[in-house]
């Protein structure tokens, strides 16, 4: 994780929306200073989790059953439904309420750990980001492989980039032999009155 990348379009707007709410540092990722930073009512109870928008208000329960890191997670998938989708998922169509759930799921991993948070100038380890951000095993490992990954084919794509790109042809490059040759045409065509610029490839 020491080499930064260029984030998708979601991480990106996470984190923007994130700084914009002065969510800036991983101490910062408790879930009442988020939902007061968003004006969100937040509980948790001995049942399931859920969120609901009743006109300007919002709410998140979560499960307090679970292990506070998991409960940390399933507040941040939450989150993610307020901040990013509209509707009542009970009245509407499956592929739609798939489509936020798997939007939600992502939402979290990359809300979870911000790209904007992560010292990229120092190695980082599972149990390290597991420590600074509170979240899971599962999740810190996801993330990590995300921008490894992330990473790996920026590089990649850089190289092709680097490798397909046409070089230019310098005849000062070239071996004596091709150079005789080539000045020995190029005074044969300026004989006959054809225009070659030899000079250009010097």
């Amino acid at each position: 994780m020491n080499n930064p990348y260029n984030p998708p379009l979601i991480e990106k707007w996470v984190s923007k929306t994130f700084v914009h709410a002065g969510l800036i540092y991983p101490s910062d990722l408790r879930a009442n200073k988020i939902c007061k930073a968003f004006n969100i009512e937040y509980g948790h109870h001995f049942g399931i989790a859920g969120s609901r928008m009743v006109g300007n208000d919002s709410f998140i329960v979560t499960d307090e059953r679970l292990q506070l890191p998991e409960q940390h997670e399933q507040f941040l998938h939450e989150l993610g439904h307020i901040l990013r989708h509209d509707g009542d998922q009970c009245n509407m169509p499956q592929m739609l309420r798939e489509y936020q759930e798997w939007d939600a799921e992502l939402f979290s991993m990359y809300a979870a750990i911000p790209f904007h948070m992560i010292d990229f100038g120092r190695p980082h380890t599972v149990h390290s980001i597991m420590e600074e951000f509170k979240v899971t095993k599962a999740t810190a490992f996801k993330r990590m492989g995300d921008i490894q990954q992330k990473s790996y084919w920026a590089e990649r794509r850089k190289h092709e980039s680097k490798r397909s790109s046409p070089k230019q042809f310098l005849l000062k490059n070239c071996s004596s032999e091709t150079q005789r040759i080539m000045n020995q045409l190029a005074s044969q065509l300026a004989e006959k009155g054809a225009s070659y610029e030899i000079k250009s490839l010097l």
